[in-house]
């Protein structure tokens, strides 16, 4: 019981980061927070599914492993912008 109570004090502590995702051929870049312990698959998934839910084009697949997450620009203000 202690340990999980550890755990939650932990992730209450986490870092919290604006995520800026350009995909390529798309106008308007996908925004969302993501924890600091978050792993870049899920930040490309998570991206993904955001951008089908919104019926963005160009229409994208769903296999994260197709796809490539980099840096563009770091923000003076801690934001991160990434493209895909």
């Amino acid at each position: 019981m202690g340990l999980n109570k550890q755990n939650k004090n932990h992730n209450a502590n986490s870092k919290r980061f604006l995520i800026i995702i350009n995909v390529l051929g798309s106008t308007i870049p996908i925004r969302f927070v993501v924890n600091e312990t978050e792993l870049v698959n899920s930040v490309i998934d998570t991206a993904l599914k955001l951008h089908a839910r919104e019926k963005r084009l160009p229409l994208l697949g769903k296999d994260i492993n197709e796809f490539y997450l980099y840096s563009t620009h770091v923000g003076s203000d801690g934001n991160f912008q990434f493209e895909i």
